[in-house]
């Protein structure tokens, strides 16, 4: 189930998230997946630029991503 749903040139697309810790780190941080709704193939990943001590937490503020932002971060990983 997609997360939020963005349009980018006529094309819909599923936006998916990930909170990700890595070794010897406290802080979560997030990465997103695009999937093209229609004829999608594979995903396309994108770390933000947003961290939090908490899972929870980043959740939270990952909310508050407005869509046109999550358009700009698709346009620079297709174009």
């Amino acid at each position: 189930m997609a997360w939020r749903v963005v349009e980018l040139d006529d094309r819909v697309w599923s936006v998916s998230l990930a909170a990700e810790r890595r070794a010897h780190s406290e802080r979560w941080n997030l990465v997103l997946s695009f999937r093209e709704k229609v004829g999608g193939t594979r995903p396309f990943w994108a770390e933000y630029p947003l961290s939090a001590t908490s899972r929870s937490s980043l959740l939270l503020q990952a909310e508050k991503i407005p869509n046109e932002r999550l358009t700009a971060v698709l346009a620079d990983l297709i174009r």
